[in-house]
């Protein structure tokens, strides 16, 4: 069989090179390998050079990796099971665990671009710490060159506690509405797979949802999470908030709240040291505000970051169905650094924020609230 390859040319080159996530270093590079030099960085005097004499399709491959490998924005949520087994996740979690049928997409945009399965996470060492990684292949032909292909990556990574292997930490990792979905369903088969093998009891997945907590206690538990110093993650302020007048809770309604009108359903407050707001402490109004969403400024400073960051803590609805999640929405280092590993980086983030969500959950959801 013979490989066809289409190549553009003319204008559809150009709009091809026109995509920002080709650099003019990345044209330059090419104009080098064939014995063009010039002293412009500009794109739109070396693009034309290019658009006139061609491409060749090592080269066109070449510029396709350059946009296909752009920086992912992680996503994180965590659940938790009851574990009662003395068996380790390895012989928990079968080698063949089905990672079949993930997708239901008529129209053949969507594909799973590897072939997934759980290994054991990390140096290899712990069996009792497993993570299975997901590539998601997605065609659009009606989006221009370059971007008509784009990959998404997922994880779910499954984590027993140190303490006495009794708690099963459950967490995913998606980019994307279709990663979202694929953790979700990848989650529902594992969590069916053990209870049906008795590793689990019959308990639903505990997670983090809006309606886990009083107004006051939501509140409390997305400030404490914001402030939440790990590693080399250094809180220095709250930059953003999202809440809303809650006008179902009953009583006099104080004169800060009144003075929303009640056509308003929601706002969204920028500035400073928000964290401070009246809103947020005085526990006469805390009761009547629902807060979804807290964005905060960082610090990061090791012996290989050092920088800074925005992560944004928060409920997508105000519904009570709706599940926690962070994300890290910029992120500035000092030293320039591949898109893949500023990835990196950011998950990186997110974990060291994981870390106390789950003890800062139990303090203040609606089960432990007043016990």
């Amino acid at each position: 069989m013979i490989d066809l390859f289409f190549i553009p040319t003319g204008d559809y080159l150009r709009q091809f090179i026109g995509n920002t996530m080709i650099k003019p270093a990345d044209i330059k590079e090419i104009l080098k390998q064939r014995g063009i030099f010039s002293s412009s960085n500009d794109k739109t005097i070396l693009g034309p050079i290019l658009v006139k004499t061609g491409i060749s399709p090592v080269e066109f491959e070449t510029l396709k990796e350059s946009i296909q490998t752009k920086e992912e924005n992680p996503k994180i949520q965590s659940r938790k099971l009851k574990w009662q087994s003395d068996d380790s996740l390895l012989d928990a979690i079968p080698h063949d665990f089905d990672f079949s049928n993930l997708i239901d997409d008529p129209f053949g945009t969507i594909s799973i671009d590897n072939a997934p399965v759980f290994t054991v996470a990390g140096d290899g060492k712990d069996t009792n710490h497993l993570i299975a990684e997901i590539t998601i292949k997605r065609c659009d032909k009606t989006k221009n060159f370059g971007d008509d292909v784009s990959y998404h990556k997922c994880s779910v990574e499954l984590k027993l506690d140190d303490d006495n292997n009794m708690d099963l930490s459950v967490l995913t990792k998606h980019t994307s509405k279709e990663t979202l979905s694929i953790v979700n369903k990848i989650t529902r088969r594992i969590h069916k797979h053990l209870k049906d093998k008795n590793y689990v009891n019959d308990e639903p997945i505990e997670k983090i949802l809006f309606g886990s907590f009083t107004n006051e206690s939501r509140i409390d538990f997305l400030v404490a999470m914001a402030k939440s110093n790990a590693m080399y993650l250094y809180y220095q302020d709250m930059k953003k908030v999202h809440m809303s007048p809650d006008e179902n809770v009953p009583g006099k309604i104080p004169t800060e709240i009144a003075l929303f009108e009640k056509k308003i359903n929601d706002l969204m407050f920028k500035g400073k040291s928000l964290d401070s707001s009246i809103f947020l402490k005085k526990s006469d109004l805390k009761k009547h505000i629902k807060l979804c969403s807290v964005t905060s400024r960082y610090e990061l400073n090791d012996d290989e970051h050092q920088g800074s960051c925005l992560v944004r803590i928060y409920f997508p609805e105000f519904d009570d169905e709706s599940e926690l999640l962070m994300e890290v929405e910029n992120l500035n280092i000092q030293k320039k650094l591949p898109a893949e590993l500023k990835s990196d980086i950011k998950l990186q983030i997110l974990k060291f924020l994981e870390i106390k969500k789950l003890g800062l959950y139990a303090k203040h959801s609606t089960k432990n609230v007043g016990a």
